[in-house]
C-alpha cells in the first residue's frame, strides 16, 4: 500500500470545539419535540406521551455518550489531519439529524399504526448505524497514522479500539430488525446501546503503559 501524501496536521482545540457545538445544539433541540399534551386531563395526556420521554431518554444519553467518547478518543491525540476531520464531520451529520427520528419515533409509537411504528423503529436504527460508520473509519485512520496519536497510544489501540464501532453497527442492525417486529422493545435497546457506550467510553481496557514523563511530549494546541 502506498503511503499517505504528506499532509497539513493541525491542532484538535478548533476541532472539538465545533463538535462541542453542533452536539450540544442537538441535544438541546431534542427537548422541543415533547409537546404540550392535547387532552381533556392533564395527567392522561403527560401519561400518553410515554414514547416521547422515551425517546428523549434514548437520543439524550446518545448524544451525551457520543460526546463522552468523543472527548476521549480527542484527547488521546495530538494531531488531527484532513481525512479525520471529514470522519468527524460526518459524524456530526448524523449526530445533528438524530432529533428528527426521534420525534418521529415517538410521534408513531404514540400515535401511527403498526405499520408505521415499526418504520419509525427502523428509521431510528438506521440513523444510529449512520453515527456509528465514522467510528469506524476514524479509528481506522489511526490505525494508519498512529503518529498522530499522544503516547502512549499506538496502532494496536486503535485497532481494538475499533472494534467497538463494529459493535455498535451490528446491534444497531439487530434493533433495526427488532423494530419492523416489535417498535417497543427496539426504543428498549437503544437504551441499551447507549448504555454500552457510556460503560465502555474510555475503552475496552487499559492504555498502554506511558512513557517515563521527562520522555512525554507536550500537546500542542
Amino acid at each position: 500500500m502506498a503511503a499517505d501524501r504528506p499532509t497539513r496536521l493541525s491542532g484538535t482545540a478548533r476541532v472539538e470545539a465545533f463538535s462541542d457545538g453542533v452536539m450540544a445544539i442537538a441535544i438541546t433541540l431534542l427537548i422541543l419535540e415533547i409537546r404540550v399534551p392535547r387532552s381533556r386531563s392533564l395527567l392522561a395526556g403527560l401519561g400518553q406521551l410515554w414514547p416521547s420521554y422515551l425517546a428523549y431518554l434514548a437520543s439524550f444519553f446518545t448524544i451525551g455518550i457520543i460526546w463522552l467518547n468523543h472527548h476521549a478518543f480527542f484527547g488521546r491525540l495530538r494531531h488531527v489531519d484532513h481525512v479525520l476531520q471529514w470522519w468527524n464531520l460526518l459524524l456530526l451529520l448524523a449526530v445533528s439529524f438524530l432529533p428528527f427520528p426521534t420525534s418521529v419515533l415517538a410521534q408513531y409509537v404514540r400515535e401511527g399504526s403498526a405499520a408505521d411504528a415499526r418504520v419509525a423503529a427502523a428509521l431510528y436504527g438506521l440513523v444510529g448505524v449512520l453515527m456509528t460508520v465514522p467510528w469506524v473509519f476514524l479509528w481506522r485512520r489511526l490505525v494508519r497514522r498512529p503518529e498522530l496519536f499522544e503516547p502512549p497510544f499506538d496502532a494496536d489501540f486503535a485497532r481494538a479500539e475499533g472494534s467497538r464501532a463494529w459493535v455498535g453497527i451490528v446491534v444497531y442492525a439487530v434493533c433495526i430488525g427488532v423494530g419492523l417486529l416489535l417498535p417497543v422493545a427496539a426504543l428498549a435497546l437503544y437504551l441499551a446501546v447507549a448504555v454500552f457506550y457510556a460503560v465502555t467510553s474510555q475503552g475496552w481496557g487499559q492504555a498502554p503503559a506511558a512513557p517515563p514523563a521527562d520522555e512525554t511530549p507536550a500537546r500542542e494546541a
